[in-house]
């Protein structure tokens, strides 16, 4: 049997300052030989819209939501969503889940966020009926759901991937979803992680090689590395005020400079707050310079199991877009 022929994906955050670029973007990166393409959805233009002009403007590549917070929606809205964006794709649709956080399901939504775990089980499970039955019935301690669509899709249903950074979420992905999509992790750090989605494989008389093990592997190729790890501490910092992260960040041994960035934070350091994590460290969780490093932290993935990795390009705003298309041609084939 032939060996499979490797995965590399592409996130699209460019689409919050380049929205009208994505379909071309979009299909460049398809005839480069990018297998898939990712959306976000935090505050910027809708995923699913977003997916649909893309898939008018591509054939092969899988389409993909990464991530939707399942809150803020309920899990009919979702499934028709993905059931019309599958119609549209030809079949391409990767209905990609998470749960976020509750400062922007409670606190941006006015959602409600409770039982993580068991909401991201009871809304697969409803999903999965829409998805192959067109009825979604279901009782559950967080979802109720009583509804049957008046559409289906006649290609095979969307696939589900599900967002996962600590130990409960991996198994429960290794249980019930096809796929995995991890976040913000070195490589010497995966395979813990995938030992947990294969426990939770297993229990559900699955194996491993049933979900595909997806991580957004943020880089930017550039030859000013300097402003390239400083943008991306930016970022990073934000997420020392979000549980989940942390949890996983102390695992890393990044605990403490996380702790430094909330006490700077709350001080009103903000323009501090991001120095408090080193260089050292941004280095450990995405690549920056020549194309040379991007492909090598690829291959790093590649070697401790990662299935799928999905490239993320990162770089200070101002050049976001240059960084955007060095990132993508430097690291084709890899």
């Amino acid at each position: 049997m032939a060996a499979a022929v490797p995965k590399l994906g592409l996130e699209m955050s460019i689409a919050s300052t380049a929205f009208g670029e994505c379909p071309r973007l979009a299909r460049e990166a398809e005839d480069r030989g990018y297998a898939s393409i990712w959306v976000p959805e935090v505050s910027g233009p809708d995923a699913f819209v977003t997916l649909a002009t893309i898939a008018q403007a591509t054939t092969k590549a899988d389409l993909a939501t990464g991530i939707v917070p399942i809150q803020i929606r309920t899990p009919g809205a979702m499934a028709m969503g993905f059931i019309t964006l599958n119609e549209l794709s030809g079949g391409r649709a990767i209905a990609g889940l998470g749960v976020s956080s509750p400062i922007i399901v409670e606190r941006w939504h006015g959602a409600a966020y409770a039982k993580p775990v068991t909401a991201m089980r009871e809304c697969v499970t409803i999903m999965r009926q829409l998805f192959t039955e067109g009825r979604g019935k279901f009782e559950g301690k967080v979802y109720r759901s009583d509804f049957r669509l008046g559409f289906q899709s006649k290609y095979p249903p969307p696939r589900i991937y599900l967002a996962a950074l600590n130990p409960p979420m991996l198994r429960l992905a290794g249980e019930i979803a096809d796929g995995v999509l991890l976040n913000y992790s070195p490589p010497e750090a995966i395979p813990p992680m995938i030992a947990e989605v294969r426990a939770g494989a297993e229990k559900a008389g699955r194996t491993l090689s049933d979900i595909d093990i997806s991580i957004y592997l943020r880089m930017c190729i550039t030859e000013d590395e300097k402003a390239a790890v400083m943008s991306f501490k930016r970022e990073l910092a934000t997420y020392a005020f979000v549980d989940q992260y942390n949890a996983m960040f102390e695992r890393y041994g990044l605990q403490d400079e996380f702790a430094e960035v909330r006490r700077l934070w709350r001080e009103g350091k903000r323009d501090d707050a991001p120095n408090a994590l080193s260089d050292s460290s941004a280095r450990r969780l995405a690549a920056f310079g020549p194309p040379a490093a991007g492909r090598k932290f690829i291959e790093s993935f590649r070697a401790v199991g990662v299935s799928h990795p999905v490239i993320f390009p990162i770089g200070p705003g101002k050049s976001l877009m240059q960084h955007f298309k060095a990132t993508v041609e430097a690291v084709i084939g890899a």
